[in-house]
């Protein structure tokens, strides 16, 4: 057999070894660049999630705080603090706030496409809204360019391709958008409890009382010739409470009754369509009522005036079903005159304690699942369950309000009214 020469083995080893030294000299930087590249890259989209998140809520912000004050400033500061609180690269985000710097604008949602088509953003002059034209859309452009205030972002690893620094920009546009609203409103039997606070020796049914009202026309009388005496019934707008309040005012001058819940939900339902028509926006309206047993009274309704004219309808009487209401609701919000890119919200409203199934606490959950919305939550008076109440709202992603007297629910309702849902568009 022939021997191997050892001198023979090892250098082929050397010649594999120089070959590998040889490929990895060649691929090594290649390497170093790919690494390099993936780092930058990584650094870059961190940079742009950061920017993204720190103007969002800028025009989230700016864009709630505009709407609830009308003031350019109010929002512009809004907006600026808001994105002070982010970090963008290790620095606050910081924001220009000159009318004409362009990185806070106002203007417009339009529908070039028709109500059934998405919201675009059209810009309007700050100086104009200044001066009272209305907006309903605020926008905020955050940068990390040359013109910024923050200047562009350097990279991690500089020096690879010649890039030693990179800009990024981004969009964010907060629009106050049309509204879907169902109310649901209590009309149990509580709600038209009243307690007024005669004077010794006053009666509203006696009969100098009652014969003071037929001559004024809120009582009739008929003459029962079976018995020979006559039958007494209210005139029409005119009921037991409507009465006792007028012979209170009027006949005994007792100065102004005291109304009850129905009579104060009723005044704080006008108020809120009221604010509703004054709103640059386009509401439509849709109600339900409950009581033993629920109701949808109207769907939803543009004509503001017919939701009005429904609930001067409705009668009171009857325990307390939230969650039979909240079900009606829903069906408004979930008709064909809902609009697809509407907010909806839906308010309910309660003076007590749900004593009828389903519960609200599960139909809340139940329907938030379905439809995207919020539900706001409103009690009245002392007997109201407001713990409930506020669990249906937080379920709701919304805002649970308590009413001791009627002039707080008139505010509520106002306050709901007039909290324009901001959503972000782009």
């Amino acid at each position: 057999m022939g021997q191997i020469n050892v001198a023979t083995k090892q250098q082929c080893r050397d010649n594999r070894r120089g070959a590998i030294m040889g490929v990895m000299a060649l691929i090594f930087p290649v390497l170093v660049m790919l690494a390099a590249f993936a780092i930058n890259s990584a650094h870059m989209q961190l940079t742009r999630t950061q920017l993204m998140v720190a103007t969002d809520a800028a025009a989230r912000a700016g864009g709630r705080a505009f709407s609830e004050t009308q003031s350019v400033d109010s929002g512009i500061q809004a907006a600026a603090a808001t994105a002070a609180m982010n970090v963008v690269n290790g620095e606050p985000l910081a924001l220009k706030t000159g009318d004409n710097d362009g990185e806070i604008i106002f203007g417009i949602g339009v529908q070039p496409g028709g109500v059934l088509a998405r919201y675009e953003f059209q810009p309007l002059s700050t100086a104009a809204v200044r001066g009272g034209l209305t907006a309903s859309a605020f926008q905020v452009i955050g940068n990390r360019t040359n013109n910024s205030l923050n200047n562009p972002v350097p990279v991690i690893l500089p020096g690879l391709l010649g890039i030693n620094e990179f800009e990024v920009s981004w969009p964010s546009v907060a629009m106050q958008v049309d509204r879907d609203i169902s109310l649901v409103l209590d009309r149990s039997g509580s709600m038209d409890d009243l307690d007024l606070p005669w004077e010794p020796g006053q009666d509203p049914f006696s009969n100098s009382a009652i014969n003071w009202a037929v001559d004024q026309g809120m009582v009739n009388r008929s003459w029962n010739g079976n018995s020979g005496s006559y039958r007494y019934y209210y005139a029409d707008g005119y009921d037991s409470v409507s009465y006792q309040q007028a012979v209170y005012e009027d006949y005994y001058e007792n100065g102004m009754a005291p109304r009850n819940a129905w009579q104060d939900l009723v005044v704080a339902v006008d108020a809120f369509l009221d604010i509703l028509d004054e709103t640059p926006q386009e509401e439509q309206v849709s109600l339900a009522s409950y009581s033993t047993a629920a109701s949808l009274d109207n769907l939803l309704e543009k004509d503001l005036n017919q939701i009005r004219r429904v609930v001067h309808r409705l009668n009171t009487g009857g325990r307390t079903a939230i969650g039979q209401g909240m079900n009606q609701g829903i069906r408004a919000l979930a008709d064909a005159r809902a609009r697809p890119y509407a907010a909806k919200t839906m308010v309910v409203m309660t003076d007590g304690m749900e004593n009828e199934a389903p519960w609200a606490g599960p139909i809340a959950q139940r329907l938030i699942a379905e439809i995207p919305m919020v539900i706001h939550t409103v009690t009245f008076g002392p007997n109201a369950d407001t713990r409930a109440m506020r669990n249906v709202a937080a379920v709701g992603g919304g805002k649970h309000y308590h009413a001791a007297t009627g002039a707080d629910l008139v505010r509520i309702f106002q306050e709901i009214a007039n909290n324009l849902p901001t959503i972000l568009t782009q």
